[in-house]
């Protein structure tokens, strides 16, 4: 069920990053960063995308209560989109159970940082103290080591081995692998020298 109105309105912050929910003027970064090769390669689509495709699935994204998405903010500076969708039939993201999230990093410099882990954090803490979370559940090919590394490093576990893998997360399991990666994060950002 698709609504007229756009339905996120969460700005998410935490680990010295900001998730500003995905609007309009963001959709060409999205697309470029999206069309890169190193992130094409690696998506369960690889296609390259048109300004056509993007603004279609933008219309359809930004009214649909089974998914939010925003792009990350660093230090004023866009750096990727990270997004959950609802994997329960009928229910909306704050009301489902299970969720299926997605990331990428769109700046290069950022990407296999440990800043990477930042807009996860902040997403799933959110998910998982505000909405109906239990679960998440990524899917993830066998053969993107990074995001099977990433994925495992939160604490997933796989339960479905295959060219496609099938790794699900626990609230437990995320607060037991992620307690250093968060305080880490979580320190106040160092100033630079001028």
């Amino acid at each position: 069920m698709l609504s007229d109105e756009p339905v996120n309105h969460y700005t998410l912050s935490g680990y010295q990053v900001e998730l500003l929910p995905m609007t309009q003027l963001h959709q060409e970064q999205l697309r470029n960063w999206r069309n890169q090769a190193e992130i094409r390669q690696q998506m369960l689509s690889d296609e390259q995308i048109s300004e056509e495709q993007q603004q279609a699935w933008f219309k359809k994204t930004e009214r649909d209560p089974k998914q939010l998405h925003w792009v990350i903010s660093f230090r004023q500076q866009l750096i990727g989109a990270t997004n959950v969708k609802s994997l329960e039939n009928g229910k909306s993201v704050a009301e489902s159970r299970v969720l299926e999230p997605g990331l990428y990093i769109g700046e290069r410099r950022y990407q296999g940082n440990i800043v990477a882990f930042a807009p996860t954090l902040a997403m799933y803490d959110f998910c998982f103290t505000s909405l109906a979370t239990e679960v998440f559940r990524a899917v993830v090919k066998r053969s993107n080591v990074n995001a099977m590394s990433y994925n495992l490093k939160l604490g997933y576990k796989i339960v479905e081995d295959n060219e496609l893998c099938v790794l699900e997360l626990n609230q437990a399991a995320y607060e037991a692998a992620t307690a250093p990666i968060r305080q880490f994060l979580a320190r106040p950002a160092r100033k630079k020298n001028k």
